[in-house]
């Protein structure tokens, strides 16, 4: 055989395996980000075998419509439904849950994959401080329209318009944005960089960059992430219409004025300290940093009530006193 012969049959074996390489990271990318109609969800990382993982490496995930399992009456707490149209097509269901005399209204936007009901434990939190919990449901999940998520991208108009409503229905009270994961991510951009009016952020584990969020989970697998997690942001993005690489959430704190209070836990795997710290340093307005040792990416004030009490508590004080300051925009 050949020199030149040898380097045709290299090359078309790297074409061959590099369109391969695309065709998986073009079903991944589908798979996480286009809910199924039912069916078994894939278990976290953590909790499957390795033929399991191989599985996953090879067909993707399965992640059906998260619905919501809940009510605010299963935790006494009286509520209305909300219809929110954000655009053609769009809709969210919220629930908004009523109570006198209140000190301001925070509303709440859930991670990546889930749906509002999962937030009623902070949702009951806020009642018990005085101020009333909008449950929001991001497109794709829960009651909201559609079946799939940009992993914050989009959601970002979904604050946008919720808050809209907020302002619109109780335009005397201060109102705080509430996001966990992927809803803090969305929160961000909302106000970072479409601007929304907020008094305050409070926001949970937020990814620095949607490329790390899937770097780190790819390591949660115990897998290389090199080449095919740049893949898989770039398909995700252009499946749904935007620029994964340019989903930074880092980058959209540079432009966030309101009082901030970030909190993370000590052992996120999904969002690593590092991480967390970038974000925090990145915003432009008053701010607190609050680590609660030894929890992972998963509830804060399941994991550590007391100290999640205590540090909200006390930020939301401080907006209920000054519900003007640095409102942004």
């Amino acid at each position: 055989m050949t020199r030149a012969r040898r380097i045709r049959i290299a090359a078309g074996a790297l074409l061959i395996g590099f369109a391969g390489l695309n065709i998986l990271a073009w079903g991944h990318a589908r798979t996480m980000t286009h809910f199924a109609a039912a069916g078994p969800r894939t278990g976290k990382a953590e909790t499957l075998s390795w033929g399991q993982k191989l599985g996953v490496l090879a067909v993707g995930v399965q992640i059906p419509k998260p619905r919501n399992d809940k009510t605010p009456l299963e935790r006494q707490m009286p509520f209305d439904t909300w219809m929110i149209e954000v655009e053609p097509g769009i809709t969210l269901e919220a629930w908004a849950v009523r109570a006198a005399d209140a000190h301001g209204v925070v509303v709440m936007f859930h991670g990546y994959a889930d749906r509002k009901s999962s937030a009623l434990g902070e949702a009951r939190v806020f009642y018990d401080l005085g101020w009333v919990p909008v449950l929001v449901d991001l497109r794709g999940s829960g009651g909201s329209s559609g079946d799939t998520t940009s992993i914050g991208f989009h959601e970002a108009r979904d604050v946008e318009a919720a808050a809209a409503v907020v302002h619109e229905r109780f335009p005397r009270l201060p109102l705080v944005a509430w996001g966990a994961s992927m809803g803090a991510a969305a929160s961000l951009r909302a106000v970072g960089e479409l601007g929304t009016r907020v008094d305050g952020l409070l926001i949970e584990a937020p990814f620095a960059t949607l490329r790390s969020a899937v770097v780190n989970r790819f390591h949660s697998l115990g897998v290389p992430a090199f080449g095919l997690a740049e893949l898989l942001v770039f398909w995700g993005g252009e499946q749904l219409g935007f620029n994964g690489f340019a989903h930074n959430p880092v980058e959209y704190a540079a432009h966030v004025r309101s009082p901030t209070l970030l909190m993370l836990g000590s052992r996120d795997d999904r969002v690593l300290m590092p991480e967390g710290r970038a974000i925090f340093d990145a915003l432009a307005g008053e701010k607190q940093f609050e680590v609660f040792e030894g929890l992972r990416h998963e509830s804060l004030v399941r994991g550590n009530r007391e100290q999640w009490v205590r540090v909200v508590g006390a930020f939301l004080n401080r907006i209920s006193r000054t519900p003007s300051r640095d409102a942004q925009p």
